[in-house]
């Protein structure tokens, strides 16, 4: 069992570089539409020097970020690619919809591994789509609460 185990750890160690840079270096800036619990929208960028994808979301009453980092990322066939990371989140929520008269604040924070696909048309140019299963943790509105659930995205950026 021991020589499986370290057979297995020197081939996925040898075997990792083919696992990693598919997305273009340099500066990535684009928008996404998603879901998750709501549509909305974002700005997702990814600067040079910090291996995380930075997104901004904003829907009616909602402002979400979330960082990510791809542990794989390959490509699959030509310019199509997949990816999967881990990452974090924090969410500022204002909700009047439960109560006229009632206003409540909630503030969420939790993890997400977003997998998805990747298509570079163009060298500068990509596109993508997400599923992204997250769990998070909720205060505010007179409670606390935990959430699983799985968000989706397409978003395109652009490579500089």
């Amino acid at each position: 069992m021991k020589r499986f185990a370290i057979t297995a750890f020197l081939a996925l160690a040898i075997g990792a570089g083919s696992l990693f840079a598919d997305h273009p270096g340099g500066w990535g800036v684009g928008l996404q539409g998603g879901w998750s619990g709501g549509g909305g929208g974002g700005i997702s960028v990814k600067a040079p020097q910090l291996p995380i994808y930075w997104t901004v979301n904003v829907s009616s009453g909602w402002l979400g970020v979330s960082g990510d980092y791809y542990f794989i990322d390959s490509p699959l066939v030509g310019s199509l690619g997949w990816y999967l990371g881990a990452g974090g989140f924090v969410n500022i929520i204002y909700n009047t919809e439960y109560s006229l008269y009632r206003r409540s604040y909630w503030l969420g924070v939790g993890a997400e591994i977003p997998i998805g696909l990747s298509w570079l048309p163009l060298d500068f140019l990509e596109v993508y789509i997400q599923a992204v299963p997250f769990v998070g943790l909720g205060i505010g509105g007179g409670g606390l609460g935990v959430w699983p659930g799985v968000g989706a995205s397409l978003g395109v950026r652009v490579w500089f």
